[in-house]
This record gives C-alpha cells, structure tokens and sequence, in this order.
C-alpha cells in the first residue's frame, strides 16, 4: 500500500577485493574539514575502533523536528544512523516493511481498518526490546507525546502531510499504538521518521507541558538542548558531540535492538562547498555520502578515477525534481505582480529548454528532463507521462508570440514593457550549488526580453523560513521526488506565521480542488486507482503553471573501497524525499575493513 518505490536509474559497481586475505590499503592522511578543525580520529590511530567519516554539503541546525526540512547536501539522508520510525524499506524491494513495529499491518491482518463512516483505524504493534539511545524503554507512550507534538500547529514538523489526516490516538497498552485516521491513508503503513517522528516523553514531555501548553513559549521549548547538543534517538549510533557547520559525533549503542553497530563510530562532517568536500573525499578525510551530497559533476568524476583504481563504488540513482515556483503571494516584500499573469508564466517556461538544461546540469546524463509530476521510475508514470512537454514544448518562438498577444513590447533597452505592468523583470532566486540551473533559466528569459537578476540564498538564509519563503518572484528549487512534490502546491502546506513558516508550499499557490483531489489521491489504497487521480492533479496544475518542472536530480551515493555500505540494499533505498527508507537505513550493517 506505501508508495511505491522508485528504481535506481544506474548503479555502477566496481570489483572490490575484498575476500581474497588482502586487506584494503590504508586511507591517505585525512584532509581538514572546510571549517579547518583537526580531522577526526582514523581507525588506525585508535586501535581496533572503527570509524567512519560521512560527509554532508550542508550545515545541521538541529536533529528530528527541529532541523530544517529544506536542507539539501544529505541532511535528510544519513537520519537513520540516529533516529527510526515506524517503518522503513525493504532491502531490495523498497516496499515499507517494519522498524520499531513487530509486525506490517494490513487490511488482512486487521492492522488497518477501514469504517464505515469513511475513516481509518491503525493499530501499531511495538517492538518490545527497542530503548532509547539513553537505555530508558521505548513504548506506546513516546508516541501518544510524540501524536501530541505532531497535532500541535505552533510546533512545525518537517512533513506535517500525515499529521493533517491523523485524526486521534490510543495506546491500549505499553506496546499497542491505535491512530485514527480522518480517512484512508495510503501511507499509514510507510511512516518514517520525517512523516511521524517518534521523540521521547520522558525527556520532552514535562518541558512540553510547562513552557508550550502552560506559558505558550514554543521558542523556548524549540531551543532546549535536546534538539543540538543533547539529542538522543532509537537510532543505532548515539549523539555524543555536536558541532554546528563543522561535526556531529556519534558512537555505536551497544544496546541497539537489531545487534550493535558494526562500527563503534561515525563522523558526520558538515562541508558546505562541493569541491573541499571532494577533496576530502579524494583524500580519504571521508569515506561515504548519502543522497545529494556530492554533486553529479563530482561523482562523475570520482566514478571514472574510482573505476580506474578500484578505489570505492558510486551509485546514482533518482533524486529529487526541480521546477521553478512563481511566487502567487501579493503581500509578498517587494513582489512583483507580473508573475501572476498566467500567460506570462507560460511563455516563461516555454522559453527553457529542459533537455539542453538537464544534461547541463547533470554533466550530460540524457534523459532526465521532468515533463511529469512522476518519474518514469515509477509505477504510476503511463498516466502522467509527458504532461508538461506536451502541453509546454520548448518554442522560444511561441514564448515571445504569447507575450506580444499579451501586450508586452520592447522597450529602448530591447527589455519588453506593459502599459500596466511596466518592465518585464523577474527576480530569480535558488540556493548554493544549484547557480547553474538558475543561470540556463534567466538566460533563456533574457533571450525573450526579459530583464532578469539573479539572487543565490547562503545557507543561513535557506534556514531562515521565513525569509526563504517571501522570495518575490521565481525560485529555482526543488521538492523530494515523485507524488512528495503535492507538498509544494497544498493549500495547508504554505509557510505562515502560525506554523512557524515551516510549510513547503513558498510559492503560496491554492487551488481547492487540487487539495481534494490530493486528499482523494492520499485515501485511495489501491494502487492503479490512484492512476487517475495524479493525472487530474497534473492536469489542474498544467492549467495554471504554478510550477514548471526543470529536471529529475540525479543523486550520488558512495563508498570507498573497504566500507561495506550501500553494496546490498541500494536498490531499496531512496532518496530522503520518499518519506521512508532512506540509504542510511541500515547504519548498523555497515563496516569497514
């Protein structure tokens, strides 16, 4: 019943020798991270320990619902090594299969429930050997607190969808947790941590009580220790030194409920610039990334001077789709009202050229244009395929047609004029990293007669949420891969203040029919049927071009030679957008010779 799994679009394994008596070469020196600390403590200098050295290109601001839900560069990916959820993906299949949960519930087995006033009931059944990183017992309670938390709406969640349909809880027992849903959900048996993030009561809960419910102090509560330096999870590896934009430290739990951890340490080192975080990666300063962390650019190349040395494996696989997002909130700083001009929109986007775009920016990968909401990864694809290349072909011609109709000319300066609206100006923003999909964008803007600036957010300001989602114009973004991107076009889903601007939908588009359309989507359990209903999504989303889609990511996943990561459960990963399952999933199996 969980969203289907995409399929990697390309592995590429490289022969390791690692069964024959020869042990692996030792790593070089480790490189200084970008902040210029010391590195971390190899294996080789601390006897039999085992570490290993993750690299992120983003910063972490905090851990579980306090960390940003916009972070790119694995700062979603590599979540599993510290926290779990409910549910995860099968190593292969990537069908949801159990974590904290003894058994998948289903409509079979009476797990999931449908009555007959149209709503859902789900009984959650407890592993009983799970505890916190801290020893104390993981049970029924943690996740009536952790439903409280999620229902709260002055508390921002990063994935508030499943929230939204959660109607009430139960716990019968200490190891029985009853959700009732407002309706069919068709993920109630895929929630991860980012659709339902399990916290524990007997570290939050009295906090909650007196600064939340009692003084109404939500920043206080935000700001505990707990969310940076004092984290603890059900993960297998325990926080034990946090150090914003440079490291987080964690050790293995010794008394973690799969078995402990192959390796007693991992390194997650925060390297925001791509090419310091190559060259730790050449250097042998990190061993493995998770999804979006390595540009493609690099993992091009580190794939051919990997495959040349036997050095390591890389493996690409479906990220997350890019689109650019016409911001549709007048109130909006300094917001130009000419984006709300649909034909303006329209001969915008008929003005890019997606393939030429794509296989730029994905160092000439072809065939990853997005022309549908799905990618043809996934099951569903037939009844959405080539939407917006159908109805948006690239036809500069057609662009400049539609904007003459309209009643734009070109002004002394050859920038195009309106007797209403005055010059055609788009203000074009993105995030660090992604300066390239921006610039093809504005260029092929500026070809019709646009007059376009260009804006790249530091990292600081993509944490800032309310900044980051009053952009004036266009941002060149993107939003987890396949359906996960309804999040960015739902009513409930824009940032306000009274969810701490922690929606996803910054371009503050709504349609109320696309919401029950996307609710009806959400509610359908059988698979196929949900065929239709995507398409009739796409096709009121096609009418009104809230967002023009650019490309599928291609993402990059890597292990140096001697680190058994990835190797045999790849293909049941994902990318973190998918909302459960991610690369890291399986943290504890990882090793290294």
């Amino acid at each position: 019943m969980g969203m289907a799994l995409r399929k990697p679009i390309a592995t590429v394994v490289l022969l390791l020798s690692l069964l024959g008596g020869a042990c692996a070469p030792a790593s070089p020196p480790p490189a200084p991270s970008e902040s210029g600390g010391a590195p971390a403590t190899r294996p080789s200098e601390a006897g039999r320990r085992k570490v290993l050295n993750l690299g992120l290109r983003t910063v972490l601001d905090g851990f579980a619902i306090s960390a940003s839900a916009t972070l790119q560069g694995g700062g979603l990916g590599y979540i599993e090594i510290h926290s779990q959820g409910l549910f995860t993906s099968d190593k292969t299949t990537g069908r949801p299969t159990p974590r904290l949960l003894s058994e998948l519930p289903s409509l079979e087995n009476g797990g999931l429930q449908v009555t007959s006033d149209g709503k859902m009931l789900a009984t959650y059944k407890l592993r009983k050997d799970v505890t916190w990183a801290d020893g104390s017992p993981f049970n029924s309670h943690d996740l009536m607190f952790s439903f409280t938390l999620a229902k709260d709406r002055s508390i921002s969640i990063p994935d508030p969808t499943a929230a939204e349909l959660m109607e009430s809880a139960t716990a019968p027992d200490d190891y029985t947790f009853v959700l009732t849903w407002k309706q069919p959900y068709y993920m109630a048996d895929a929630l991860g941590p980012t659709l339902f993030w399990p916290l524990p009561a007997h570290l939050l809960e009295s906090d909650y009580q007196g600064m939340v419910l009692d003084k109404k102090d939500v920043q206080a509560f935000m700001t505990k220790p707990y969310w940076t330096t004092e984290y603890v999870g059900v993960g297998p590896f325990k926080l034990v030194d946090f150090k914003q934009g440079d490291e987080a430290v964690f050790d293995a739990v010794d008394t973690y409920f799969l078995g402990r951890p192959k390796i007693d340490r991992i390194v997650v080192k925060q390297i925001i610039d791509p090419n310091t975080l190559f060259a730790n990666i050449l250097s042998g300063a990190v061993d493995l990334s998770t999804d979006n962390a390595l540009p493609i650019e690099n993992g091009v190349q580190l794939k051919q001077r990997w495959d040349a040395e036997q050095a390591g494996t890389v493996w690409y696989a479906t990220g997350p789709t890019w689109f650019v997002s016409f911001q549709f909130e007048p109130a909006t700083p300094e917001f130009n009202p000419l984006v709300l001009d649909r034909n303006v929109r329209q001969a915008l986007y008929h003005a890019i050229d997606r393939d030429t775009l794509s296989e730029a920016v994905l160092a000439g990968i072809q065939g990853h244009a997005a022309d549908a909401l799905l990618s043809p990864d996934h099951p569903l694809h037939s009844f959405v395929k080539d939407g917006w290349k159908q109805r948006y072909p690239y036809d500069p011609q057609r662009a400049a047609a539609i904007l003459n109709a309209d009643g734009w000319r070109p002004g002394p300066d050859g920038v195009l004029t309106h007797p209403t609206l005055g010059r055609l100006h788009i203000d074009n923003r993105t995030t660090q990293g992604n300066e390239r999909k921006m610039a093809i964008a504005s260029d092929s803007w500026r070809k019709v007669g646009a007059d376009v600036s260009e804006l790249v957010m530091t990292g600081a300001a993509v944490r800032d949420r309310e900044y980051r989602q009053a952009y004036p114009g266009v941002e060149v973004t993107a939003r987890g891969n396949e359906d996960v991107v309804l999040t960015r076009v739902e009513c409930a889903a824009s940032p306000t203040a009274a969810n701490r601007f922690s929606g996803n939908n910054r371009g503050h588009w709504c349609n109320p029919e696309v919401d029950r359309l996307a609710s009806q989507y959400r509610g359908e359990l059988r698979e196929q049927a949900r065929g239709p209903l995507i398409k009739q999504i796409q096709d009121a989303l096609l009418d009104d071009l809230s967002i023009g889609l650019l490309n599928y990511e291609v993402s990059v996943v890597l292990a140096r030679k001697g680190v058994t990561a990835f190797a045999d459960d790849f293909k049941g990963g994902a990318d973190s957008g998918r909302g459960y399952g991610t690369y890291s999933r399986n943290a504890h199996e990882w090793d290294m010779q």
